[in-house]
């Protein structure tokens, strides 16, 4: 390995410099041309443009050298087209002088032996950016003709962007901006050399370390497809590449879009490729959820297929192609709030993120893949899942803390939950549900309305609902101001005296005011003081205030509601027990242990 401080006319010196096929395609933008072109016009300030990491590559005696490019890519990239647009923006006469330079820096010339020398482009695009790229270091496309708004390409995004930013520069100044970029002594790049034996991927790293923007999942692929190389012969590499990796992570705009997206993992944001290669490797043994963090994926991969032959690596690739199709198939992101209880899916899925629970991801991808032609057994495991999860958020039960350790334990036995679940017993969950966080009173009172408009004839045609509801206590948070004259009522039906024993029952309603019964969901919150006020008011309201009879479109306030229009007119602790008990047979009889 060598490494020195080089200016862009050390491409002088190269023939072949080749972007491997397995790297991702060029995505600088704007922002990044506008910094690079404004620093470069500060003539008085020197610059450093970061690294590039080359390799040299073994070729038979009497061939063009050829050097991979290993990191540096996006700067190489802009900075040959920032060349080319500074030539094209002169005039013929300074054309004339300024040609053989830039074929010095961006062609070399291939001599046959029986005809001239053809020059060819030195750097080699991989397959997505290698038109385009053409076009332009060619001057093959006018780029006045690129509609930058509407072009996908951003190598000729760039070209245009560079073509209309030179415009408005001072002659002189692009001159000078050429002859800068041309000068041997104008260092603004550092030049990694590696040999063909060194091993890139530990600079690679080291570099990433250092601060070069790249995920782990670059990082995983590069070493996958490196360890491929070294294996195997490139052609039947690059096929590989292109029908078990290229055609599903990158293969369209929409591919890659989908394998960018940020999804939300306890208190980090991570991509779905992250979260893909995190599953894959929980559920091939390699990483332990109790051991290792999704930063350690990088070299807990590299580790994993450092002694592998050819055949199995290509196995490995294929099921990584394979997971990949079903995760993008079946782990739903819930872009649409759209619910209905007969989509489990969905509401696996649902109950999973608001309860903040991304654990079971990989357990969920290989139920998928165990009974992927057993469509039946796959909604029995996932319900099952689903009863576990959602009976310990309710209870609040401790095993929350070992989902780690349980994920993997699933993995490998699915019937391990079978034998946990009558674990969190019908009464502990009872006694969640008499003092439950808004969060979950939020989400179950949901589902269970949901599953009352499947089994109901009456709703046939109204069985999906969006997750837009205001939770509402109907005996107020606040109930000292207007709730006061109100007995208190215990369990024997007795009222507790303010008078005798004004703690207990202070304590005995704030008790009960956090139990399910008292919560309803409303399809519009209620203003503050109308939140506060006794039942009567709370439910009819005042001239145009808000009220619950006018934000009461579910059933479960309703049955409020009805009641209330029967003369039931008083709402107290007895109402929230009997309301409590109510909804906790429902949701028992939806969520069974057994």
């Amino acid at each position: 390995m060598e490494a020195n401080a080089v200016s862009l006319a050390f491409l002088a010196n190269e023939n072949i410099i080749k972007i491997p096929f397995f790297q991702r395609a060029y995505v600088w933008v704007e922002d990044n041309w506008a910094e690079l072109l404004t620093d470069l016009l500060d003539f008085n300030k020197k610059q450093f443009f970061g690294s590039l990491i080359l390799k040299q590559v073994q070729t038979p005696a009497g061939e063009v050298t050829q050097r991979l490019v290993i990191d540096g890519q996006q700067r190489l990239t802009t900075l040959s087209i920032l060349l080319r647009a500074l030539y094209n923006s002169f005039d013929e006469g300074r054309k004339k002088h300024a040609d053989s330079r830039l074929k010095q820096l961006l062609f070399y010339e291939d001599q046959g032996l029986y005809t001239e020398g053809v020059f060819i482009i030195k750097i080699e695009h991989s397959k997505v950016d290698k038109e385009n790229y053409s076009k332009v270091i060619e001057d093959g496309i006018d780029p006045l003709t690129i509609d930058a708004k509407k072009e996908p390409s951003k190598i000729l995004q760039c070209y245009r962007y560079f073509t209309d930013a030179l415009s408005e520069i001072d002659y002189d100044k692009r001159l000078k901006l050429f002859n800068k970029l041309c000068n041997k002594d104008n260092h603004i790049l550092v030049v990694i050399n590696l040999d063909a034996n060194d091993n890139e991927q530990a600079i690679f790293d080291t570099i990433n370390s250092a601060g070069v923007r790249l995920s782990g999942a670059d990082i995983v692929k590069n070493a996958i497809f490196q360890k491929a190389i070294e294996l195997g012969n490139q052609k039947n590499v690059e096929a590989l590449y292109n029908d078990y990796w290229g055609d599903i992570f990158s293969g369209d705009e929409d591919a890659i879009a989908y394998w960018e997206a940020k999804r939300q993992t306890g208190r980090l944001v991570r991509d779905n490729i992250e979260l893909l290669l995190h599953s894959i490797a929980v559920i091939e043994g390699f990483f332990d959820p109790e051991k290792h963090t999704l930063s350690d994926i990088p070299n807990l991969y590299k580790d994993h297929i450092k002694d592998f032959k050819f055949e199995e690596l290509k196995k490995f690739i294929k099921d990584i192609a394979k997971y990949a199709q079903l995760y993008n198939k079946k782990m739903l992101t819930l872009d649409d709030n759209q619910f209905s209880f007969t989509n489990f899916e969905a509401r696996l899925f649902h109950i999973l993120k608001v309860c903040d629970i991304s654990t079971f991801h990989p357990y969920i991808l290989s139920l998928y893949l165990k009974y992927e032609n057993d469509p039946e057994r796959i909604k029995t495991e996932l319900a099952k899942l689903e009863t576990f999860i959602l009976r310990r958020a309710v209870a609040e039960s401790s095993e929350t803390k070992n989902y780690n350790r349980l994920c993997k334990d699933f993995i490998n036995d699915s019937s391990k939950i079978d034998e946990l679940l009558p674990e969190v017993t019908d009464e502990s969950v009872k006694r969640g549900l008499a003092k439950i966080n808004n969060k979950m009173a939020a989400l179950l009172l949901f589902w269970v309305e949901l599953h009352r408009r499947a089994n109901e004839a009456q709703f046939k045609d109204i069985t999906e609902l969006k997750y837009e509801y205001s939770l509402e206590h109907i005996m107020p948070q606040q109930w000292i101001h207007c709730w006061n004259d109100i007995p208190v009522i215990d369990e024997d039906g007795n009222e507790i005296s303010e008078i005798n024993e004004p703690e207990r029952r202070k304590s005995y309603r704030y008790g009960l005011i956090y139990s399910i019964g008292n919560m309803t969901l409303l399809k519009r919150a209620l203003n503050t003081s109308l939140r506060n006020y006794e039942f009567k008011r709370k439910i009819e309201g005042e001239g145009k205030n808000n009220c619950i009879r006018k934000h009461s479109e579910l059933t479960i306030t309703r049955d409020i509601i009805d009641a209330y229009d029967r003369g039931d007119t008083v709402w107290d602790e007895r109402k929230i027990r009997e309301r409590t008990s109510k909804l906790a047979d429902e949701i028992l009889s939806i969520w069974k242990a057994v």
